[in-house]
């Protein structure tokens, strides 16, 4: 993705994690994770998960300190689909199918696949 200044900030990453937009931008280097109206600051102690199912998919924030905090959002129908017809449906073709792999790679987190 392009580098897109924004106030300030360079957008690093932006994506739609269902109906939700979720966007990663660096200023005054820090990270900092936006998704919907919540955001944080992502440094070495944020810990970051992703968890799939079928079609429905989970991303749990955890800070030091503060409640976990947890995204839940699904995938289209065709993806689900693709899963089922695919037989060499890998990590590589959900990444393409799931932003939010991409975005916890990005952030140093862990998921299912890992």
């Amino acid at each position: 993705m392009a580098h897109v200044s924004w106030a300030g900030s360079e957008v690093i990453w932006a994506g739609q994690l269902g109906r939700l937009l979720a966007v990663v931008r660096e200023t005054a280097g820090e990270r900092i994770l936006h998704i919907d109206d919540w955001s944080t600051v992502v440094d070495d102690r944020t810990e970051i998960r992703h968890q799939g199912g079928m079609r429905r998919r989970r991303l749990t924030v955890r800070r030091p300190g503060e409640q976990p905090v947890v995204f839940r959002y699904r995938l289209s129908w065709l993806v689900l689909v693709e899963m089922f017809l695919d037989v060499g449906y890998d990590r590589w073709v959900d990444e393409e199918n799931d932003p939010g792999l991409l975005l916890v790679e990005l952030l140093g987190g862990t998921d299912d696949w890992k």
